[in-house]
């Protein structure tokens, strides 16, 4: 397992679901209240199901779901999350 420093996620604003579904990051020290979790098609199965997952995890923990999107030339999908 390789977890996700605090720093590094401060840093980048954002985290793949994976490791989220993993247990590699820990978010009680995220200094922000946005985060973006992202999912790649082919990586763990369907990237829609393993980014709901991640959400449905959060949800758990005090973030709720903004929005979900793709980035234009980007075979990512992205989940917006709002700490409240």
């Amino acid at each position: 397992m390789a977890f996700v420093t605090p720093p590094q996620l401060a840093q980048s604003r954002s985290i793949g679901a994976d490791s989220i579904l993993r247990g590699e990051v820990d978010l009680r020290a995220y200094p922000f209240r946005h985060l973006a979790v992202s999912a790649r098609p082919g990586f763990m199965g369907n990237p829609v199901t393993q980014l709901m997952e991640a959400v449905e995890h959060l949800s758990n923990y005090g973030w709720e779901l903004v929005n979900v999107a793709t980035v234009t030339g980007s075979h990512y999908l992205f989940a917006f999350m709002r700490r409240v």
